[in-house]
């Protein structure tokens, strides 16, 4: 299947023998064998327990090096290889396949799980990743229930994480989507999120499917356009959110350029809705909001520290460019701060970031190279976080986020005067 066809022949012909739908599933599979047949085993049980007189597909989107094409599947509810011999359903769960000649990007993946979902009239989805390790019956439920049941438009998933992960999201990409689009969604980034059939149809209309943002996060684009377009959106508490796989984990300037490029992308192509003053938008949680644990942390904040400091002088002539002279300035006087007295303010932080999401507007200079100018700053951020913050409680740290988006509320006239402003671009 070529990159700019959504649905193939073969695909088209296994949908139509499908016929419509309650819900679909959607999962982009890759070459892991294992992995996806636990996931499609999680997605039927979950079918057969809690849906069990709806009509249900799985769309496997998969590529690369797969072994052999796979046709069209359809589980029986009983079948014994579930192990779930209570669990009775009234509908065959129905299994095909989207093949791709090399490894689908997550747009590309979604787009297909979209249109596939529009072709059968499905009313409720998800998509999920068949690298989640924790992927489970009740945890699909819990993603589908919200739209299938309630009429929501978007899940988002909630987890229970140490209180030392996802810093990036809890310091940057939830309290600065929420200033600037009215979003009160937390995890605007995951692997798994699920949607109403009338959602796909309005995104699968926009001409946005060839941009680079899309194409490697869609999920925080769909999210926000859900709430730019009054669709209802909530978030679901999923419990722990464990890491799946193995070795060190993703690099942190990629992860910045897939996440705050991606947000940053959003402020680009969404600013008439931002620009104009709206309110929060109250997003229901199903569920606890928050759960934080504590423990040991194998986080080194000396090593941090030294990363932020290094980087900062490293970078000084590209942060000349990005920053206000006045940021600069004050990121300068506390690069020579002792470690033990270091600390890097909110207001400073938020100022920071505001400066930087200006100067992507204005292309000050190559958008990926100014994305990844922030990870040493992020990185100061989050030793001072660390400092700050060993020994605060949950309800301490929920009290700290609430002022954290509140400074970037306060903040937000003067991001607008700076992406408004007629500047000169250095060469």
């Amino acid at each position: 299947m070529a990159e700019d066809t959504i649905l193939a022949d073969d695909l088209i012909r296994q949908l139509i023998s499908v016929g419509e739908v309650d819900l679909l599933v959607g999962i982009s599979s890759h070459s892991n064998a294992n992995s996806a047949n636990h996931a499609f085993h999680a997605i039927e049980l979950s079918f057969q327990k809690n849906f069990t007189r709806q009509r249900a597909v799985i769309v496997n989107v998969r590529g690369g090096d797969t072994g052999g094409s796979e046709v069209a599947e359809t589980s029986d509810a009983g079948a014994e290889e579930m192990s779930a011999p209570s669990a009775r359903s009234l509908r065959t769960v129905h299994r095909v396949t989207a093949d791709f000649s090399v490894l689908p990007s997550p747009g590309l993946a979604l787009r297909t799980v979209m249109t596939a979902a529009d072709l059968l009239r499905a009313r409720a989805c998800a998509m999920l990743s068949s690298g989640t390790s924790d992927l489970t019956p009740d945890r699909i439920a819990n993603l589908l229930a919200p739209v299938f049941r309630e009429k929501f438009d978007f899940v988002a998933p909630l987890y229970s994480r140490h209180k030392f992960q996802g810093l990036l999201a809890r310091n940057l990409l939830y309290p600065m989507s929420r200033a600037l689009f009215c979003c009160g969604i937390r995890e605007l980034y995951s692997d798994e999120w699920a949607f109403s059939g009338r959602l796909a149809a309005d995104c699968l209309s926009q001409d946005v499917w060839h941009e680079e943002s899309i194409q490697t996060r869609p999920e925080a684009w769909m999210a926000i356009s859900a709430i730019s377009n009054e669709f209802r959106c909530c978030q679901v508490f999923l419990g722990q959110r464990l890491q799946s796989g193995t070795g060190p984990g993703p690099d942190i300037v990629e992860v910045f350029r897939h996440t705050v490029g991606n947000l940053f992308w959003c402020m680009e192509s969404r600013q008439s809705t931002w620009l104009e003053s709206k309110t929060l938008e109250s997003v229901q949680t199903i569920g606890p909001e928050h759960e934080l644990t504590s423990g040991k942390t194998d986080l080194d904040p000396h090593r941090i520290f030294e990363m932020f400091r290094n980087g900062v002088a490293e970078l000084g002539p590209i942060l000349s460019t990005i920053l206000d002279p006045e940021t600069h300035a004050e990121i300068n006087n506390i690069v020579a701060c002792e470690e033990s007295a270091f600390r890097f303010r909110t207001d400073l932080w938020v100022r920071t970031l505001y400066d930087f999401a200006a100067s992507y507007h204005h292309s000050v200079m190559n958008r990926d190279h100014l994305v990844q100018a922030l990870v040493p700053l992020y990185r100061g951020m989050t030793y001072s976080f660390l400092m700050e913050h060993a020994d605060s409680s949950a309800t301490e740290l929920e009290a700290v986020n609430e002022s954290l988006c509140a400074e970037f509320e306060r903040q937000k006239p003067y991001l607008m005067e700076k992406w408004k402003a007629k500047i000169e671009v250095k060469s």
